[in-house]
């Protein structure tokens, strides 16, 4: 499994050329964190009805990974220990809980933390 990051949801939306191809090749794996969602929901793209619509579409095709008890307990330590702001600690355990790769192009900010697997899409 495959969990994406928000930037590459990001990069879709701003019409990378890249994000389309690699999402559909790898639909059937992919997976999110709850935090990316609500990262997507809250940038200003997002005050158009019809652009927040397309987020719910473009979601709802793949798995969301909510951020329950453990996960969020996990993703405190990340924060603190390596410190993270807590939305990336949180999609980092959340990849780590379903021990997933977790698909990001901010692989800087990730790659000090043990066991956790990075794969940079494009």
């Amino acid at each position: 499994m495959k969990v994406v990051d928000t930037d590459i949801f990001i990069d879709f939306f701003r019409g990378f050329p890249d994000a389309l191809p690699y999402l559909q090749q790898h639909a059937d794996q992919i997976t999110f964190s709850a935090v990316t969602e609500g990262e997507l929901l809250s940038g200003s793209i997002c005050n158009d009805s019809k652009e927040r619509e397309k987020v719910f579409h473009l979601l709802s095709q793949f798995e969301k990974i909510p951020v329950d008890n453990p996960l969020i307990q996990i993703a405190a330590d990340i924060r603190r220990t390596y410190n993270l702001e807590l939305p990336d600690a949180i999609v980092a355990a959340s990849a780590l809980v379903t021990q997933s790769v977790l698909i990001t192009r901010n692989t800087r900010d990730f790659q000090k933390i043990p066991n956790l697997q990075l794969e940079k899409p494009y």
